[in-house]
């Protein structure tokens, strides 16, 4: 599906450039993660189907898999700065062939600029705020009726998961929300500012009597729900977000974290994870070490990592009192 014409793509490009490059300016970017292999971790081989599979597509983006149904969090291949038409194919090419759904945690490009390709290919049904929905909406060829519009408190039932949706907040940069415009756009996103961050959410996913906890990154003011994870999946992009750690590790006390939204987006897939400017991760250890309740990890890209199972852990019944929709 062609989404944009090349001077649309070429035009976000720069205005990508211009953002970034006042940012990063002064700094050089940081490691791979050859520095922290000890954190790394991944399949030897294909693991049981009926286990929770986690796969890492680059900046925020997830696939978890489980009985043969995929689910999908904030694809994008696509990497702005160096765009090439054949990197959102190479994408999928790690992706099951069919999706149950796509989560988007918000609109901006680096989370939602590739969803409407991925959901023509894999058939997924997308949720998201209905800001992002509007957006996508805009596109040619996007289609009117694939988005699912919700809010925090809503349920969704799709396949075997069970998706809340959970209140979060965006990171600043220079103490501000990048593209933090709202309400409807009457002209399809030719900019990055086109690509507004809208209301932000997140994401508590129940399967196979697990629960994964993700979001984007977020601020102390907004902190995940107080209730016990297996893993969580915390954005880590920006210093409000390592400002906020400690206590949203208070809160979902969970038996694995996994930070993201570390890497740089720039840099091609092909060209392997390296942090990006921003990142600070040996504070991330630090913080995690302190807490010295959960298994840090790490994981590089499309290389899928099997959930292990709590012992004693058991399925996960709906709460009568929630608002669920299939």
């Amino acid at each position: 599906m062609c989404i944009f014409s090349l001077n649309a793509i070429r035009t976000i490009r720069d205005h990508v450039r211009f953002l970034f490059v006042v940012t990063f300016s002064t700094q050089a970017f940081a490691a791979g993660l050859a520095p922290y292999g000890q954190f790394v971790v991944g399949d030897s081989s294909a693991g049981p189907k009926n286990q929770v599979r986690v796969t890492y597509l680059g900046t925020n983006g997830y696939q978890f898999e489980f009985k043969g149904h995929a689910l999908l969090v904030d694809p994008y291949f696509s990497r702005v700065d160096l765009l090439n038409a054949s990197r959102i194919n190479d994408g999928l090419n790690h992706l099951a062939p069919k999706a149950d759904a796509i989560l988007v945690t918000h609109g901006h490009f680096d989370h939602l600029l590739d969803v409407p390709a991925v959901v023509a290919k894999t058939r997924a049904r997308l949720v998201a705020s209905a800001s992002s929905i509007d957006l996508v909406r805009q596109l040619p060829d996007a289609g009117a009726s694939s988005g699912d519009a919700v809010k925090p408190g809503d349920v969704r039932r799709i396949g075997p998961w069970k998706i809340r949706v959970v209140a979060a907040t965006h990171d600043r940069l220079f103490g501000k929300v990048p593209f933090d415009q709202t309400g409807s756009r009457a002209e399809p996103p030719q900019r990055a500012a086109d690509w507004i961050c809208g209301e932000p959410l997140a994401f508590l996913i129940e399967v196979n009597g697990q629960r994964i906890y993700i979001d984007s990154g977020g601020t102390p003011t907004q902190l995940p729900p107080n209730e016990r994870v297996d893993l969580a999946i915390l954005g880590m992009a920006l210093p409000d977000s390592r400002a906020r750690l400690h206590a949203a590790l208070e809160r979902l006390h969970p038996r694995y974290i996994l930070p993201s939204h570390q890497d740089n987006f720039f840099r091609p897939l092909s060209a392997g994870f390296q942090f990006g400017s921003l990142t600070d991760f040996p504070s991330v250890e630090s913080e995690c070490a302190e807490q010295n309740r959960s298994r840090l990890i790490l994981l590089d890209y499309f290389r899928p990592w099997t959930l292990p199972k709590a012992a004693g852990s058991k399925s996960q019944s709906p709460n009568p009192q929630q608002r669920v929709k299939s």
